[in-house]
């Protein structure tokens, strides 16, 4: 089974942050096409080891902070930020795993 996922708010920081960008319909609407044709080209995520788009039709080099936010916080010299919210995403996800008794052991083990 595939299972996407969608930001449809802003990647990089809350609406009052300038360096943060917002998910513009555009560029939802370049993602669901390329969903339903096949045509975006994949790629590992290093910190979370799911799938992220790597290249996405309609989408310019510019976007692609949209699609790996680990590239705009790398870009702005912001990796120290970054990876503090990755180790927090991670133990929020392992903290909620945990509650659920008999979970196979690999499922909890996914999330990081």
């Amino acid at each position: 089974m595939e299972v996407y996922l969608l930001n449809t708010g802003r990647v990089g920081g809350r609406d009052e942050d300038e360096r943060s960008k917002k998910v513009r319909i555009q560029h939802s609407s370049a993602i669901v096409k390329g969903v339903a044709e096949g045509t975006i080209e994949w790629e590992d995520d290093p910190d979370f080891g799911y799938q992220i788009a790597k290249q996405v039709p309609g989408i310019d080099d510019e976007g692609l902070d949209i699609l790996q936010p680990r590239k705009l916080y790398e870009r702005q010299g912001r990796m120290d930020e970054y990876a503090q919210i990755v180790e927090r995403l991670k133990k929020e996800r392992r903290e909620y795993m945990a509650k659920w008794e008999g979970l196979n052991p690999e499922i909890a083990q996914a999330v990081g």
